[in-house]
């Protein structure tokens, strides 16, 4: 699709790249769909980007999928790049090179690339970046490309490369208006990474029917949680139980505890167990232990006024799934004094829902909006707080305040201050830890 007043610009920084492609197609601009980028993947030769493809799809769960999957592969020693959305303070988190964000310089080449060969085609925000990304891991002769894909499955852009194994981590409601009312009907679509022939994982015990489905229409082997493989939990350590690429059952003891959620590490552990490549027990083991991801239960310590210390939980949960893992993680780590939130989120979401869920842990909540035109306004967020019987220290109709101006009015550090609701909120909140 080509629009009025396309151009190809020629610029030689990201930041020029990164300002045109915000202006002429911002991200709230979303065009499903794959045979704009399929028309350009094919004439710059990318639908290859790197010998083995592991795409990982999900309604919660795939970035830390993604960031267990990295960390194991890369202490195996394998060349790996990682592709995930969105980012929180750069663009370039998006484009990784064995954990580290590609350069400006390597990005901005790429842009100039994929620009080049679009001739007259539209791209999205998204389909740009996922061909930038494609370009980068050729262009550094990955090993494995590891994909996250943005929006559903079928239509996202990451689809455009065909993977050599598809996860889906979990699937709940969220983004409706896109892919379906239903828990079906989103399945339906995250199911579309699967491929003929090619093993998919479905990570969560409880699987919908469409996921079945289309594994039996394209004849996909299916890796289920609870029935193909499944994790017993002890005190400090955990075990996997499951099945190799040649079908044969095989059970790992005593992995270390992840600092993301255990739920996707027996995802990985499973992807590793289906993989063409060597990982041993050590290494996945350091990889497991390893692995973080930056706004996922992410802790932190800030000193306030008074130079107290004071902890502060970054979380971008933004639909109920999400929510109810974040309650539970709050659960399992008390603190003394009071838990304070503050949150602000995109108005399509359920935020109802997660407010509810949330609830039964929160002691006290500042409310506040972003700078979107998809923001929830700060009343209505509001509403929701006190409709669940929760108590409003303040209501902020503008752009989140400085941390440290909320957590300055935190005089005991025996409380802890959880940010949350959405990417939006995090970024503009969390700096650099």
């Amino acid at each position: 699709m080509s629009r009025v007043n396309d151009y190809h610009p020629k610029f030689e920084l990201l930041s020029e790249w990164l300002d045109w492609l915000e202006t002429t197609r911002p991200e709230t601009d979303m065009e499903l769909g794959l045979s704009r980028i399929r028309k350009v993947a094919t004439a710059a030769e990318l639908l290859k980007p790197a010998p083995y493809v592991i795409t990982v799809a999900g309604t919660n769960g795939k970035g830390s999928t993604v960031a267990l999957l990295e960390s194991v592969l890369l202490a195996a020693g394998y060349k790996v790049g990682t592709y995930t959305s969105p980012h929180i303070h750069r663009f370039n988190e998006r484009v990784k090179i064995n954990g580290t964000e590609v350069a400006d310089k390597a990005l901005s080449d790429s842009f100039a690339k994929v620009d080049q060969y679009r001739g007259d085609t539209w791209l999205t925000y998204f389909e740009f970046a996922v061909l930038v990304a494609a370009d980068c891991f050729k262009k550094q002769q990955v090993e494995i490309a590891l994909m996250e894909v943005g929006l559903g499955g079928r239509l996202d852009a990451t689809n455009v490369i065909d993977p050599n194994l598809s996860i889906i981590t979990t699937v709940d409601l969220d983004h409706q208006d896109w892919l379906g009312e239903t828990i079906e009907e989103i399945a339906r679509e995250k199911a579309g990474i699967m491929r003929p022939g090619v093993p998919a994982i479905y990570g969560d015990p409880s699987i919908p029917e469409s996921i079945i489905e289309q594994s039996i229409a394209v004849e996909a082997p299916l890796y289920r949680r609870g029935v193909e493989f499944d994790i017993a939990v002890e005190k400090t350590t955990w075990s996997w139980q499951g099945k190799n690429w040649r079908g044969l059952e095989e059970s790992i003891q005593k992995l270390p505890a992840p600092q993301l959620v255990i739920d996707n590490a027996a995802t990985v552990v499973q992807a590793v167990k289906l993989l063409p490549y060597t990982v041993s027990y050590d290494q996945l083991c350091k990889g497991i232990a390893r692995a973080r991801l930056s706004g996922r239960y992410t802790k932190v310590v800030v000193e306030n006024k008074n130079n107290d210390p004071v902890q502060v939980v970054f979380d971008v949960a933004h639909n109920p799934q999400a929510a109810r893992k974040l309650r539970e993680r709050l659960k399992q780590d008390p603190v003394p004094g009071k838990t304070r939130a503050l949150i602000a989120m995109y108005r399509d979401k359920d935020y109802k829902s997660v407010v509810d869920i949330l609830a039964p842990v929160i002691d006290e909540w500042y409310v506040s909006e972003f700078d979107s035109p998809r923001a929830l306004p700060a009343s209505e967020l509001k509403d929701a707080v006190v409709a669940c019987g929760g108590s409003v220290i303040s209501c902020n109709t503008h752009p989140p305040s400085p941390l440290c101006s909320i957590t300055d009015e935190m005089v005991s550090n025996a409380d802890r201050l959880l940010v949350v609701g959405s990417f939006m909120t995090v970024a503009a909140l969390m700096t650099d830890h």
